[in-house]
C-alpha cells in the first residue's frame, strides 16, 4: 500500500485588523481619499499576518450626507474600490452644502494583496465631519476711470464701484456690495459725504452712495488737466469682510 500525503503549505491569511478614521472636511469641498485613510490612519491600524498591503476595500454602507465618488460615478453599497484607484486619487467624497456642521459616516471592509480576501470584520468606519459653511468675501474688486469737466462736482453711484469697474465686482455667493471703505484720498480736491470731507478709512454704506451722498469736489484753483486716484475696499452683505482693489 502507498500512502501519499500532500502538504498544501501555509495559506495566505486575510487581514486581521481594520479600524476607524475621523476626517474633517471643508464645506462644499471634495476630499480625495488616500491609502493611509484606510490603513495607517485608522484606530486600530490595518494589519495583515504576512504584512501584505491593501488590495481593495468594499463599501458596506454610504454616508447619509454627501456623496462618495469613484471617478465621476456615484459609489454604491457593495462596490469594490481598488488600492490603485485610491492611490491615484479616483476615490473621493463630495461634502454637502450645509450651513451647520454635519456629521456622517460609511462602513468599509478591507482585503490584502496576498489572500485577496476581505477581513470579514465590522470595525472599518470612516467618520466624516464637514465644517459649517462660512460666507466668503468678494472675489473680484476692480478699478474705474471717471472723467469730469472743470469745476464739476461728481456724484458717485454704486455702479462706479461695482458693475462699472474692470473687473466687475463679484462675490462667490452672489452677495451684494454692502459697505465701501475709502482707503486713501485724492491728492487734490475732496471726497465728501453729505457735504463733509471724507477721512481715510471711513466706511460708507452702499445704500447711502445710491442716495447720492458721496461726491468728489474739485479744487477750482487747479485749471490744468490732472489725473487723481484713490483706493477703496468693499465688504459684501454676507461676510462683512473688506477686500481692497489691487
Amino acid at each position: 500500500m502507498l500512502i501519499t500525503i500532500t502538504n498544501s503549505g501555509i495559506q495566505n491569511a486575510r487581514p486581521t485588523q481594520i479600524g476607524e478614521n475621523k476626517i474633517t472636511i471643508l464645506n462644499r469641498a471634495v476630499y480625495i481619499f488616500t491609502i493611509d485613510d484606510f490603513t495607517t490612519n485608522t484606530t486600530p491600524v490595518y494589519s495583515d499576518p504576512e504584512g501584505d498591503a491593501l488590495a481593495f476595500i468594499k463599501i458596506k454602507s454610504l454616508p447619509a450626507l454627501g456623496v462618495l465618488k469613484l471617478g465621476g460615478s456615484n459609489v454604491l453599497v457593495g462596490d469594490l474600490i481598488s488600492s490603485g484607484d485610491i492611490s491615484t486619487g479616483n476615490f473621493s467624497y463630495e461634502s454637502p452644502d450645509q450651513n451647520e456642521v454635519s456629521l456622517s459616516e460609511f462602513q468599509f471592509d478591507a482585503a490584502d494583496t496576498g489572500s485577496n480576501s476581505l477581513s470579514g470584520l465590522d470595525d472599518g468606519f470612516i467618520f466624516l465631519s464637514v465644517n459649517a459653511y462660512e460666507n466668503q468675501p468678494p472675489s473680484s474688486i476692480g478699478n474705474n476711470t471717471i472723467s469730469i469737466d472743470y469745476g464739476e462736482t461728481y456724484v458717485f453711484t454704486s455702479e462706479d464701484f461695482t458693475s462699472n469697474t474692470t473687473p466687475a465686482y463679484a462675490d462667490p455667493e452672489g452677495d451684494v456690495a454692502d459697505k465701501l471703505k475709502i482707503i486713501d484720498l485724492p491728492s487734490t480736491g475732496s471726497l465728501q459725504f453729505n457735504g463733509i470731507d471724507v477721512s481715510a478709512n471711513q466706511i460708507i454704506n452702499f445704500s447711502e452712495i445710491a442716495s447720492g451722498y458721496l461726491t468728489y469736489v474739485p479744487d477750482l484753483g487747479i485749471i490744468t488737466n490732472q489725473s487723481l486716484d484713490f483706493n477703496f475696499a468693499i465688504a459684501d452683505l454676507g461676510s462683512g469682510i473688506f477686500v481692497q482693489t489691487t
